[in-house]
């Protein structure tokens, strides 16, 4: 049998752990994470993510530890202005974290919203599950930053969430953003999300480490990139300290 590879793979997410873009501008290709030592190897390949790196990622998929990290930003995409009335919701898997006084909606509800652009992920891990020899674990993906003068600032830089706030009536220096304990019970559905997914289909996942957490569970100011949504090469530094033995790659 050959050796057993491991194999980072998926969303932007990757590059926090790593990865970097494509030598060749479009280029789908298998790369070295320096730091790791060979240990872990990257599939690059142009963004959006194509149904072409998806599939290299099934043909590279043979004997292969897959290490898939898929999307994590849907929450904010969705929620990190607040355009309509204020919301919130119990979350059942973290009872600890205590409703707002805005208005109660189904976690049921959060949920089927957050978990709508999940099923070309489901249909993945059913075509992996085929490959001989592969074996699949989802990555947790970073915290929100909690920091919200912090994170308004790198929101001006950023034509989604500029566009966003103009087709609301507003701008990024004025538009409310949803309570940030809102948005942590939004990122925890993510997650929870991708641990059923996880056990629905007979892969692996693995949380994020509790390390890369502040106090209050937001990601740590020092582990930020300097946008809205991403962690910093620091933070997959201490990601991989924690997870390589976890996936066997120590």
């Amino acid at each position: 049998m050959a050796a057993r590879r491991f194999l980072l793979a998926g969303h932007s997410h990757a590059h926090s752990l790593g990865m970097t873009n494509p030598t060749t501008p479009n280029a789908i290709e298998i790369q070295t994470i320096d730091y790791l030592d060979g240990r872990i190897l990257g599939l690059s390949g142009p963004a959006p993510r194509t149904a072409a790196y998806w599939d290299a990622l099934v043909r590279e998929a043979k004997d292969t530890t897959v290490l898939l990290i898929w999307n994590g930003n849907q929450h904010l995409a969705k929620f990190l202005f607040e355009i309509d009335k204020p919301f919130d919701f119990f979350l059942a898997s973290r009872p600890g974290l205590e409703p707002t006084k805005a208005e109660l909606v189904p976690e049921a509800q959060v949920r089927e919203v957050l978990d709508a652009g999940n099923e070309f992920l489901y249909k993945l891990l059913v075509r992996l599950k085929e490959v001989p020899g592969c074996r699949v674990v989802l990555l947790g993906t970073p915290p929100p930053k909690g920091n919200d003068t912090r994170l308004r600032h790198f929101i001006q830089r950023e034509a989604f969430f500029v566009q966003m706030a103009a087709k609301a009536g507003s701008n990024v220096n004025e538009i409310r953003l949803t309570d940030r304990a809102v948005r942590l019970k939004l990122w925890a559905v993510i997650q929870d999300l991708l641990s059923e997914a996880a056990d629905n289909h007979g892969c692996g996942f693995l949380a994020v480490p509790e390390t890369v957490k502040d106090g209050d569970g937001f990601l740590r100011e020092d582990l930020w990139w300097e946008d809205a949504t991403h962690a910093n090469a620091q933070y997959g530094r201490i990601y991989w300290e924690t997870m390589l033995p976890q996936v066997g790659a120590a």
